[in-house]
């Protein structure tokens, strides 16, 4: 059965490839900046499906929450073990090979890491599903960036993002209120907002964060990328550097809905 979306655009409609997964009453897909996602049809073998259309407008994935039957799910990995180098495939058969991680675009840092996919025809679609050797979903591919390469948002991000649905019907951020130096070589702690979760656990003004979760940092663009993991309500362990000092600290972030 082939999935599709299909979202208005001031260019004209733009179509996205989507894809079963969880329950079978969810389908992931993703809709690029300008398309209007609230005006997202649902197609499944040229069919339109009733379904309610939630977005994440950090990483513009969106989830189709069915209102009928279930679909068939495809399975997908906990996390994007892709070293460069490492193949993926599409459902119809196009081919792909990982050339590693994005964290910045033209020297702006993006809200999540990205992977790089290079191909040696055309780009999919966004919202492909790209898959292992075993049939496991590993990315979903996003942006094109040439006429051979594409951006694909890594599983855990989608995991993040459908767990979030499934739960509470909408897509929440975890709120720590801690700051950083964008231009530092280090992800070091700038402010501390008062009463936030970071002040509760101890965090101070000077520290360098180390890890967040199970994220190891070594620059701000990685700290960005694990802030997006952050649950609501689900302590984090944080390990953090103080002068000479290394020092771990149980954080529980506070929801932030996003809307």
């Amino acid at each position: 059965m082939a999935w599709s979306a299909v979202f208005p655009s001031g260019d004209g409609d733009s179509k996205s490839s989507a894809f079963v997964v969880g329950d079978g009453r969810h389908v992931i897909t993703v809709a690029l900046s300008g398309a209007k996602t609230e005006a997202g049809k649902l197609i499944s073998d040229e069919r339109l499906l009733p379904a309610e259309v939630i977005l994440d407008p950090v990483s513009r994935l969106v989830v189709f929450r069915l209102s009928g039957p279930p679909g068939r799910a495809i399975p997908m990995m906990s996390e994007s073990i892709l070293p460069p180098g490492s193949p993926v495939k599409s459902a119809d058969g196009i081919e792909g090979k990982s050339s590693g991680w994005v964290k910045q675009v033209e020297g702006k840092i993006l809200p999540l890491s990205l992977l790089k996919i290079d191909y040696p025809a055309k780009v999919p679609l966004p919202g492909t599903p790209l898959m292992n050797a075993a049939g496991n979903v590993v990315a979903v591919a996003h942006q094109p960036i040439g006429a051979k390469s594409g951006y694909a948002i890594p599983v855990e991000v989608v995991r993040r993002v459908l767990e979030d649905v499934q739960r509470g019907g909408h897509v929440s951020r975890g709120w720590i209120g801690l700051y950083l130096r964008p231009d530092a070589k280090s992800p070091q702690v700038t402010r501390v907002q008062e009463g936030s979760p970071s002040a509760l656990a101890g965090v101070k003004t000077g520290d360098v964060l180390l890890q967040v979760g199970p994220r190891s940092l070594t620059e701000y663009a990685d700290a960005v990328n694990a802030f997006f993991f952050l649950r609501p309500g689900v302590a984090t362990p944080v390990r953090l550097k103080r002068g000479n000092e290394e020092l771990t600290l149980s954080l529980t972030p506070v929801e932030r809905r996003v809307d």
